[in-house]
């Protein structure tokens, strides 16, 4: 089997077409401090070595690894205010390949000021490297590992794209949208996020979720404010899997929706999980004749 190629791209700023302005300060600039040293733009060589890193202003070397996260260019112009004042503070980190693994927005706001970039290199830096350095900064959002592992870079990438058209067509929370994909019906599972985010995610039964999703769906545009919560979207999914052979009603998701638009306030008080469920059956019942009332198990898996 051919293993898929690692790719990687030049990313070109246009910051004149999104009228990002420079402060005066950032106009003319002829020197920046590095690591705390004044250098002047004329004096640098290209890759000068400066305390063991270093500088080149030739900004068309670094690549931009496509399954990293998406840049904000607001966050481009904000930090090359303090770039401007202040200097760059830290080195980015790149492999040998030029492909960058820290500090992708620096490299962006250098280019946006026309400073030269403080590099150095990480041998064999991959984009595990990525995520684990941006965890220790800013976490990586829940879109973000999506977007990653989506891309065909990883061997689990069809499975994140089926999450994707998951979320896009239902529109549910991210942590409910997990946790119907993975079988589990308790409101953020640890297993399911920890698997989403190293990117071995497995989806245990499509259609079953997409069933539910479907349901939740509808009930959301009746009740946004209970399909906004995780605990009442699972307690649906956990009282349906869970009615009791003994019990004179069957779920019927019309009644359901319904009902749960109806009687909305028997809901107030749940906190944990089990009051939740409590409160889809008792909300489910209100007013209903004893004979399509719904009974369930004591216990739900």
């Amino acid at each position: 089997m051919k293993k898929n190629k690692r790719t990687s791209k030049k990313r070109f700023l246009d910051v004149v077409s999104k009228q990002m302005k420079l402060t005066p300060l950032m106009i003319e600039a002829t020197k920046a401090k590095f690591l705390g040293q004044d250098l002047k733009f004329g004096d640098i060589r290209d890759k000068h070595i400066i305390a063991n890193a270093k500088v080149t202003k030739d900004w068309t070397n670094f690549k931009f690894l496509e399954d990293n996260r998406d840049i904000d260019d607001g966050a481009v112009k904000r930090l090359a205010d303090s770039i401007k004042q202040f200097g760059q503070l830290q080195p980015i980190i790149i492999n040998e390949k030029w492909e960058i693994i820290d500090g992708q927005t620096r490299v962006d706001a250098c280019k946006l000021l026309g400073f030269p970039v403080l590099y150095v290199i990480s041998e064999g830096a991959t984009i595990k490297e990525v995520i684990l350095m941006n965890n220790i900064q800013r976490g990586w959002l829940n879109r973000d590992y999506l977007k990653c592992f989506c891309h065909s870079n990883h061997n689990n990438h069809l499975e994140y794209r089926k999450i994707r058209k998951f979320l896009d067509e239902y529109g549910l929370n991210h942590s409910v949208s997990i946790n119907l994909l993975a079988g589990c019906f308790w409101y953020q599972g640890g297993a399911a996020s920890a698997a989403f985010k190293t990117g071995k995610f497995q989806i245990k039964d499509l259609r079953k979720a997409e069933k539910y999703g479907s349901q939740l769906k509808k009930l959301k545009a009746k009740v946004p404010n209970l399909v906004s919560i995780g605990k009442f979207c699972m307690a649906w999914v956990r009282v349906q899997s869970a009615i009791s052979p003994t019990s004179p009603g069957s779920w019927n998701v019309i009644t359901a929706i319904k009902n749960m638009e109806k009687n909305s306030e028997k809901f107030i008080a749940c906190n944990n999980q089990d009051s939740w469920d409590e409160a889809v059956v008792a909300a489910y019942n209100k007013g209903l004749n004893p004979k399509n009332k719904i009974k369930i198990t004591k216990e739900i898996g």
